[in-house]
């Protein structure tokens, strides 16, 4: 931690905290199941804490705006005095000289919060559900005033929100995030607020622009019981807090994208979607995703601005602003339309190995056939079966009945505007009919291929593993001799490493766009 400030000096002296948090505006002293928190004398241009009058007024705002997403956490206000030659801490109301403002918050225990949770396995997609439906009913009964939401989340403001984004980071352009990628993800953007302005401003005549959060992160939502509350909205900048009702809340679901849990994300958007089931908020989904995103990138840049491998944070840092790079591009890809793939081609091609790969980096959702094969027959993924070609487990009615289920699980993944990756053979085109009768998308085919040596190789390994996949030599022999090509619109050869094949099928993703 650095030196701290004189006045936090004070209040360590008289508070003798257990622990000491220091952000960029505030110090944050722990002691026992009380929270003290004190804002620094900055000026950061979009929050100014100069004066003691301005943290005076915005440590009001603060607990007045937090207790409408919390109980009992705000405390009270604060404030540290001279008194009899010394310091003490008294009510914000007293009259004695003032040194510094304090706001006093219950201690909550790290189990209780979302991100804790959420590491820990402990959040169902039936909670994800309710927790999404919670908080859009906390943000339905917040009453906002027309003219300052006007003035503070009008498009104009969003639009200058955005070129306020990229203007602060094309100085990190190939040295952070690849120029192609940057000016991907500025182009589409621009382009969606050019021929989307009217929805812009129909939102905020309906209502939806409120005062809301503005910092809804994984850590900011905690649990009370089987309710939630949400704490530290942003008190200092109305134009941070004032949002879309959409940009507010997906900042919470691009959050859980970013460590990993997808089908969590989907589940948090169902349970809000439930709440504000519109078609106009389901088209500014990615749109606002990928804005949090971009605002997460350019945040990170701006602690690596300067800073080397020396800095202990260097490579953390370094792994999240790449990270957040991908996410703003891929929700850029899914902006206008959501995509999907069929990742196709004989066992042993390197379909799975890739399709995990290139999900998980994207954050699209990544469905199995040999997963859901088995799911249907009631068999765990990773037991083998050694039924024969076209029979029992694999005869072709079962396969059938695959390729629907598949079809309706993406489905329901477009549903939530999440791209999707779809992992199976299609070794007959009756089987990409079958799928293509229930799915509402238009996939992108990318055939995966390998050498006959690299397949063997790969066979031979999958049985000193375990495996979702039954496949064998004799099996993939007699594949080959029935396969048929359902045609595909890229063709990757997996000899290479799964990076640059993600590259390969991002960029043609990128290219239908811009077709």
């Amino acid at each position: 931690m650095k030196d701290l400030s004189p006045n936090a000096i004070i209040v360590k002296d008289l508070i003798r905290p257990d622990k000491i948090i220091e952000t960029h505006i505030s110090y944050v002293f722990i002691k026992g199941d009380d929270v003290y928190k004190m804002k620094k004398a900055v000026n950061y241009g979009f929050l100014d804490f100069t004066l003691s009058q301005y943290r005076r007024s915005y440590c009001y705002l603060e607990k007045e705006l937090n207790e409408r997403f919390s109980k009992g956490v705000y405390l009270d206000l604060l404030k540290v005095v001279r008194k009899n030659k010394g310091f003490d801490i008294v009510s914000i109301e007293n009259t004695l000289p003032t040194v510094e403002y304090l706001v006093k918050m219950r201690r909550l225990d790290d189990k209780d919060f979302f991100s804790t949770k959420l590491k820990n396995g402990e959040i169902t997609e039936e909670k994800g559900f309710n927790i999404g439906r919670q908080i859009a009913i906390l943000f339905k009964n917040i009453k906002t005033d027309y003219a300052t939401a006007k003035e503070n989340g009008s498009y104009e403001i969003v639009r200058k929100n955005c070129e306020e984004n990229f203007d602060q980071t094309s100085k990190y352009v190939n040295m952070f995030i690849p120029e192609s990628d940057y000016q991907f993800i500025k182009k589409t953007t621009m382009k969606f607020l050019d021929e989307n302005k009217q929805l812009f401003e129909r939102r905020l005549e309906k209502g939806y622009v409120i005062d809301g959060h503005g910092d809804l992160r994984a850590e900011h939502v905690y649990f009370d019981g089987d309710d939630i509350g949400l704490i530290d909205c942003i008190e200092f900048n109305k134009r941070f807090r004032y949002n879309d009702v959409v940009s507010d809340f997906v900042f919470l679901c691009m959050e859980t994208d970013y460590m990993g849990y997808v089908d969590i994300s989907d589940s948090l958007l169902s349970g809000f979607m439930s709440i504000y089931d519109d078609d106009d908020s389901k088209r500014l989904i990615n749109f606002y995703k990928c804005y949090r995103a971009f605002v997460r990138f350019k945040v990170g840049c701006f602690m690596l601005d300067g800073k080397d491998e020396s800095w202990e944070l260097y490579q953390d840092k370094l792994t999240e602003v790449k990270r957040m790079a991908d996410l703003a591009l891929s929700y850029a890809v899914n902006m206008f339309d959501t995509k999907s793939m069929i990742f196709y081609g004989m066992i042993a091609s390197g379909k799975s190995k890739n399709g995990k790969f290139f999900s998980k980096r994207y954050a699209a959702k990544y469905l199995n056939s040999d997963v859901v094969r088995k799911e249907l027959a009631g068999v765990k993924p990773t037991d083998r079966v050694f039924d024969g070609y076209n029979e029992g487990l694999y005869s072709d009615q079962m396969t059938e009945r695959v390729y629907r289920t598949l079809a309706d699980l993406a489905n329901k993944s477009l549903n939530n505007c999440r791209m999707v990756v779809v992992d199976a053979s299609f070794s007959k085109k009756r089987f990409l009919k079958e799928f293509l009768s229930i799915f509402k998308g238009e996939p992108l085919k990318v055939k995966f291929t390998a050498p006959d040596e690299i397949i063997y190789q790969r066979l031979d390994k999958r049985f000193e593993k375990d495996s979702v996949s039954d496949g064998r030599p004799e099996i993939y022999e007699k594949q080959k001799k029935e396969f048929e090509d359902i045609g595909a619109d890229l063709t990757i050869v997996t000899t290479g490493e799964p990076d640059q094949n993600a590259f390969d099928i991002i960029s043609q993703l990128k290219g239908c766009y811009e077709k």
